[in-house]
């Protein structure tokens, strides 16, 4: 039994710390926005991105730091986990210790048939013959079942009160401005899904994307009472539809409707909260958490059809997103740069060398935003105000 990972150690060993200096450039940056009980308010969006997604752990503990209340929080994938933990309001040291108890190979201990072998996942992905071959040869959607991930997060949402999105409205200790979201990709009608807002469409309250990916921003009501559907339907459930990668995880069904990975669609969704009614500054801003390997942003090789089905899935993944952040950026996003650690999204067997690793680039990454990047007034005047 491997030892258990210690955030603790890993913050001590990599000097992970803000000194007063650290603190008082940050306050300067932050200074503009208006402090409630000694804290600063912000919305959220979280990148899909599979086990990477332990970087955000790191992001989250530095904006705890510097006294960041989240309000609204989404994310898609990865993404999601992260969000929907935040959104349950643990402290960061309930959920570092939620994740150093966590064995994500766990959530691979259902395969959808006896006849899949494929080894190591974490090169499942860039092997997409082997992978569909599998599923061709079984009959089967996706190589394991969602089952175990969507058990694990909805005890540990029972844990914490808030197991649907009606509980995690009531019991928040922000309830007048929580909102939670997370982004799913509908196949069988070709469209994006918000969750909970499109379990009732006449009720969405989010911009949709242009044709192409992009959104278009309008004005919108913040948080309209949630019906009864969206009152009832479970977290963890939408968290497991917007985590199932494409042949990995079987799809979810959802009122008929076949649901895989929101990362197809939108695996940024930093629009998700934007609401830009001319003339009106946003109360407060819209942080954006960001998985980046610049090896991953190089020009791909094509030499045949393998080359070329890896790099369409991969491409239709990002393409939207980035064309959006293109013109949308504003200053607002950390880039959580990943570059040399080869670890991929599928890599579940993630030691604790991995999970140090990851931790520290997400902190060190938050730190340096707020410390160098960013400030509320810069952040104004790049929105025109």
């Amino acid at each position: 039994m491997p030892a258990v990972w210690n955030p603790v150690e890993t913050r001590r060993r990599f000097g992970l710390t803000l000194s007063a200096a650290d603190r008082a450039k940050i306050d300067a940056n932050m200074a503009p926005l208006a402090r409630v009980d000694q804290l600063f308010d912000a919305d959220v969006v979280f990148e899909g991105g599979g086990v990477l997604g332990t970087a955000f752990l790191g992001a989250v503990r530095l904006c705890a730091e510097i006294g960041i209340r989240w309000h609204g929080i989404a994310g898609t994938s990865a993404g999601a986990i992260t969000a929907s933990l935040l959104s349950a309001d643990m402290n960061i040291d309930q959920l570092e210790q939620i994740v150093a108890h966590l064995d994500y190979m766990s959530f691979l201990s259902k395969k959808t048939s006896r006849l899949i072998f494929n080894g190591d996942p974490s090169d499942d992905l860039e092997n997409p013959v082997l992978l569909l071959t599998n599923l061709a040869l079984t009959g089967e959607l996706g190589q394991y079942s969602s089952e175990p991930f969507r058990n694990w997060l909805d005890e540990v949402l029972k844990w914490a009160g808030k197991q649907t999105f009606g509980e995690m409205w009531d019991r928040s200790r922000i309830a007048a401005d929580r909102q939670f979201k997370v982004v799913v990709s509908d196949v069988t009608r070709g469209e994006m899904m918000v969750l909970p807002d499109d379990l009732e469409p006449s009720r969405a309250t989010v911009a949709r994307p242009a044709e192409g990916g992009v959104p278009t921003l309008a004005t919108v009501a913040y948080r309209p009472p949630l019906t009864p559907k969206q009152r009832n339907f479970s977290i963890a459930e939408a968290v497991r539809l917007s985590m199932s990668i494409p042949f990995f995880f079987e799809p979810g069904q959802l009122e008929g409707s076949t649901i895989v990975d929101g990362g197809i669609l939108s695996n940024f969704p930093l629009w998700i909260f934007d609401d830009d009614t001319p003339g009106v500054p946003p109360g407060w801003p819209t942080f954006g958490f960001r998985l980046v390997d610049r090896a991953e942003a190089a020009p791909k090789k094509i030499d045949g059809a393998t080359d070329l089905l890896s790099a369409m899935l991969k491409t239709m993944m990002v393409a939207g997103d980035r064309r959006y952040l293109s013109q949308r950026h504003q200053g607002r996003v950390v880039d959580i740069d990943l570059t040399g650690l080869k670890i991929t999204a599928t890599q579940f067997g993630l030691t604790n060398e991995h999970k140090d690793q990851l931790y520290a680039r997400g902190y060190l990454a938050a730190k340096d935003f707020f410390a160098n990047r960013w400030s509320w007034k810069n952040h104004l005047t790049l929105r025109g105000f």
